[in-house]
């Protein structure tokens, strides 16, 4: 018997209190990164692909939940996914080839390649353009609108830039500006008289191996794609975006308001063929590369340690450890995708989801810390508010209403969820005939929001379609009321017409 099973008997035989015990013997950081995983899909999470390498070798490889909820399909490396402003690390490897090359300069003003700028952005540089540091923000007019906006041509897209004052003085500091890297695409393609993408391919895509990485010049199967799911809405078809962001590009131009910012498509395995390319050599020369790695613009709100400055598309900081790291993330609300990684130790964290609601980003950040730490377990990450509000109904009955509202501040930190969560729920869970869910929903939400006139009304519609008329009217009145202090009563008119429904309906009786 060896001495520590020994000393382990003898304490269980003789209570000895304290008792030494064996060294501390973590299980293996692969074990502990599965149970934060599966911990973190029991929250209603969908974690999608994580993988962790050291030194070229997988640490872990993993896929849990549905690129196709439908068919119930996972994700494999081949799985397409938008990679939203993951995209920015592209743009600013083709800013750096044409660097070396002698084509520009990162002093360059942007006066050199828009003689068209006014006065007051002639001065701001292709360095500060690529450190988020030239005075431009989301902010400004040319940046309205989301990803799923119609077409912007150039001329759309940099007219209301122009006229849009800048929020500091270029070189001032930092402020994140995806309209800075629409630039950057225009002074690529004005620079190589090439357009964005067919630049970016010779520059960057094929000198790293890259075959499905794009946006229109990629040939892809909607077999190997990821739908995107907008975890927003409690309706199952409302949350499935299909391949939207995906085939959107086979139909239309891209928007110059994306266009270098935003929007590239990619896969697990190229996303990995990018890391291992770009860190061996294959992409950039090794002063380009290492302006990639070096903390140029410090964050006014950083996010330490881990991402404290500023590079060239990429964030820069250190891992607990005190490794220098850099990351980035990008998402479109239904994607995400994040990459972090250690130039000294050779280690890649690489995750990828095409469900982004709720603290999903989180977890290649809870990773790193997993394997500084042998001893850190992270707490699960959960899905958006509607999945831990699910979650939380598919373990309890809805005469455990009362306790929804600590699950979700243990789980969330708020007990008292935006009204728009429980609202959407309950009628959804009316509409599929789940009586009991929806009036439990229903009615603790108009108790935790009692001046939201639209959640009255939609109690009402719960009562009325359960046949609680007396109820119905009584909150339609109730929604009427307090319709009359509210700016927009865009509930008004439809519970004044369930109303008078509803008193006919009485008198006839």
């Amino acid at each position: 018997m060896s001495f520590w099973k020994w000393l382990g008997v003898a304490c269980a035989l003789f209570g000895a209190a304290p008792c030494w015990s064996a060294p501390y013997a973590p299980a293996p950081l692969s074990a502990r990164i599965e149970a934060y995983v599966q911990a973190s899909m029991a929250e209603g999470a969908t974690p999608g692909i994580v993988w962790v390498y050291q030194g070229g070798v997988p640490v872990y490889q993993g896929s849990h939940g549905a690129s196709d909820r439908r068919s119930g399909a996972s994700f494999h490396e081949d799985a397409l996914f938008d990679i939203g402003s993951m995209t920015k690390q592209f743009t600013s490897a083709a800013v750096l080839r044409l660097a070396e090359e002698g084509v520009l300069a990162l002093d360059d003003p942007l006066e050199r390649f828009f003689p068209e700028a006014p006065e007051d952005k002639t001065g701001i540089t292709i360095h500060q353009l690529l450190t988020h540091s030239s005075g431009l923000s989301d902010e400004n007019g040319a940046f309205d609108g989301r990803d799923s906006d119609p077409y912007k041509s150039e001329a759309e897209f940099l007219a209301p830039l122009w006229a849009s004052p800048l929020n500091r003085s270029p070189g001032s500091g930092y402020e994140y500006s995806n309209a800075g890297y629409s630039l950057l695409a225009i002074v690529i393609e004005r620079a190589t008289g090439e357009g964005y993408e067919t630049a970016l391919r010779r520059l960057v895509l094929e000198p790293a191996g890259l075959t499905q990485t794009g946006y229109r010049l990629m040939d892809w199967s909607v077999q190997t794609a990821a739908r995107g799911y907008d975890d927003f809405h409690a309706d199952p078809d409302r949350a499935d975006r299909g391949l939207f962001y995906l085939e959107r590009w086979r139909t239309e131009p891209v928007s110059y308001r994306l266009l270098g910012n935003g929007g590239l498509h990619s896969t697990p395995a190229d996303m990995l063929r990018w890391m291992t390319a770009l860190h061996a050599g294959d992409v950039l020369n090794a002063d380009s590369l290492a302006l990639l790695q070096a903390p140029l613009v410090a964050l006014d709100d950083p996010y330490p340690p881990t991402f404290t400055h500023y590079s060239y598309g990429w964030g820069v900081g250190r891992r607990p450890s005190g490794e220098p790291w850099i990351s980035h993330s990008g998402s479109n609300g239904v994607f995400f995708v994040s990459v972090q990684y250690g130039p000294r130790t050779d280690t890649l964290i690489l995750h990828m989801t095409n469900a982004a609601r709720g603290s999903v980003g989180r977890m290649g950040y809870e990773v790193a810390r997993m394997m500084d730490d042998p001893r850190y377990e992270p707490d699960p990450v959960h899905g958006g508010p509607v999945r831990l509000v699910q979650t939380f109904m598919a373990d309890h009955t809805p005469e455990h209403i009362d306790l929804l509202p600590a699950y979700l501040a243990a789980r969330s930190g708020d007990p008292v969820p935006a009204a728009w969560v429980l609202n959407r729920t309950g009628l959804h869970q009316i509409e599929q005939g789940h009586a009991a869910w929806g009036l439990a929903l229903l009615e603790l939400n108009a108790a935790l929001h009692p001046d939201e006139g639209n959640l009255q009304d939609s109690l009402a519609y719960a009562y009325e379609q359960t046949g609680r008329l007396e109820r119905a009217r009584r909150h339609y009145r109730q929604a009427l009321t307090l319709g009359q202090s509210a700016e927009d009563c865009y509930w008004c008119s439809n519970a004044q017409a369930a109303l008078d429904r509803l008193v006919q309906v009485a008198s006839s009786e």
